[in-house]
């Protein structure tokens, strides 16, 4: 394994290690509200739209435009991301159907010190796991895996925490939503890369796309 790959997972597990220690100690939505209340209007902007960097359509489309220019990047990444998120959609639908929002558990609880950010989405149900962090950490988790230059994959580790960050932000989801479904993206962006890709499995797609291309 390449020394700033392996530098690159070693960090995020470490960060993992410590959001985990410090979700045992505060409560979930203490945590939500503790980051909602620290908004501001050029936040509000980025998280808004910053949200969408784990938007399934917005993946796709990415991965369209990228098959121009690196045809075996955007197969990665559109493997990465079809798998991770079909997972994700069907824990979320089938084992925690019950696991609800945080707007939900907000107005269930009567909470009023709450902020709702102006144009974003508002959803109550199916928080478990966060589907967009999910596909942040499975594209951009490829991504940093992809590259050789180690600023570029800090640029896309700070893309994909970015984006999950945003869902606390938005009130969309909990932190422990964020963080198991950054573990799944970036699980299989990494079986994928290392699993597959790195040991030839993919050779037969590759060579269909470029007699085709």
């Amino acid at each position: 394994m390449n020394i700033g790959k392996d530098a690159f997972l070693k960090s995020y597990v470490g960060l993992l290690l410590v959001l985990f220690c410090y979700q045992y100690f505060v409560p979930q939505l203490a945590i939500s509200l503790a980051i909602n209340s620290h908004h501001s209007s050029i936040l509000d902007l980025l998280c808004v739209y910053g949200t969408f960097l784990g938007d399934g359509w917005f993946v796709c489309a990415s991965c369209i435009v990228l098959f121009f220019f690196k045809p075996r990047l955007a197969l990665l990444i559109l493997i990465s991301y079809a798998l991770s998120a079909g997972f994700t959609q069907l824990l979320k639908h089938t084992l925690f159907t019950s696991m609800h929002r945080p707007l939900w558990h907000i107005e269930e609880l009567g909470i009023t010190s709450h902020y709702l950010v102006p144009g974003a989405e508002h959803n109550y149900n199916n928080s478990f796991p966060s589907g967009h962090s999910t596909s942040a950490f499975a594209v951009f988790g490829m991504l940093a895996l992809y590259v050789n230059k180690n600023w570029q994959r800090v640029l896309f580790f700070i893309l994909a925490f970015f984006t999950a960050f945003t869902r606390i932000y938005l009130l969309q989801h909990f932190l422990i939503d964020t963080c198991v479904g950054s573990i799944i993206g970036s699980t299989t962006a990494s079986l994928i890369y290392f699993g597959l890709y790195q040991k030839g499995r993919l050779q037969f797609l590759f060579a269909k796309i470029k007699k085709e291309v």
